[in-house]
């Protein structure tokens, strides 16, 4: 997660208003409302960030997850899912591993996708890689894997998501997968007028077959970066409630205990560690967190209430 230019992509989201007028008139909210999902990234990652994350899911907050199907724990996700059968929860599409010592190959294996292996047989550590080895066929094939892992473990996706956004910085044949996927399973996709403007309208034959105006867009999406960290997520993550805007809005979080495991996993990266993960957790799982939703009238909304809205 030490994927600077995946910060400043997320950072960079555009202002879509008038869609997102239309979605939350369709979720029965006024033209104005400030719709916010807050979502914990990256469970199945390991038993701490799943165990953390279903905890805020019950306890706090924290109202959507996505999972990571290529690694190890990620069997679990479905175990844990039993105990909220109406938990929204997506594919948070994984093409890379970023760890030093906590390794995973793609679920389609790696004879199947030789470009999304490295000479050890594991996905890359960063997107750059992935662009530079993978074919679209190759991304497309492995999706598709994880999207069939998922539903054999008793997850059926309500959303796909980008792991490190591999999917909006490669090829633009990665993101019409992803849509086209998306399409098929009556799903949202995680998208922004950045993408469409940059990607779709400059690309109009490799997305012809795909209906975008369909899709929701995200008018913001917040994450907290090093900065922040440093400076205190609490005071981040309250100025942001604070100021939260109408329109569809994400705030994008990892939530794991600072335990001997997550420490294990996260050895090396001197941001989005152990630490880092506890910090989210402690926030979205706080009475000030639900506090602060209530005071700025934030409605707190789904994937799965968001594709109900979709008229595919």
């Amino acid at each position: 997660m030490k994927n600077l230019s995946y910060l400043l992509f997320l950072l960079a989201f555009l202002p879509t208003f008038a869609f997102s007028q239309n979605l939350a008139e369709k979720l029965g909210y006024p033209a104005d409302a400030k719709l916010l999902i807050i979502h914990g990234d990256d469970v199945g990652v390991s038993h701490s960030q799943t165990k953390a994350t279903f905890d805020a899911m019950k306890n706090g907050v924290v109202n959507s997850t996505s999972m990571m199907v290529p690694s190890g724990w990620s069997a679990e996700v479905g175990e844990m899912a039993k105990e909220m059968p109406n938990a929204d929860i997506g594919i948070h599409i994984t093409l890379t591993n970023e760890w030093l010592n906590f390794n995973w190959g793609p679920e389609a294996g790696k004879t199947a996708v030789p470009g999304l292996t490295n000479e050890k047989g594991h996905m890359y550590p960063d997107c750059a890689q992935v662009t530079a080895n993978a074919s679209p066929e190759e991304v497309e094939k492995e999706i598709r894997a994880q999207i069939k892992a998922a539903n054999q473990m008793g997850i059926r996706p309500t959303h796909l998501d980008s792991h490190m956004g591999c999917i909006f910085y490669g090829r633009p044949e990665y993101l019409a997968s992803y849509l086209k996927i998306a399409q098929e399973l009556k799903i949202p996709a995680m998208i922004n007028e950045q993408m469409i403007n940059g990607i779709v309208k400059n690309n109009p034959v490799l997305f012809s077959e795909i209906d975008v105006d369909k899709f929701p867009l995200v008018n913001k999406i917040i994450m907290a970066e090093p900065k922040d960290y440093e400076s205190g997520m609490d005071i981040f993550y309250a100025d942001e409630l604070n100021n939260i805007q109408p329109g569809l809005n994400v705030i994008l979080i990892h939530l794991a205990f600072d335990d001997d495991e997550m420490n294990s996993v996260t050895k090396g990266h001197d941001f989005f560690h152990a630490p880092w993960r506890q910090e989210d957790y402690n926030f979205f799982t706080s009475d000030k967190a639900r506090e602060l939703v209530e005071k700025n009238n934030v409605k707190l909304v789904t994937w799965r209430e968001v594709g109900k809205a979709m008229q595919f």
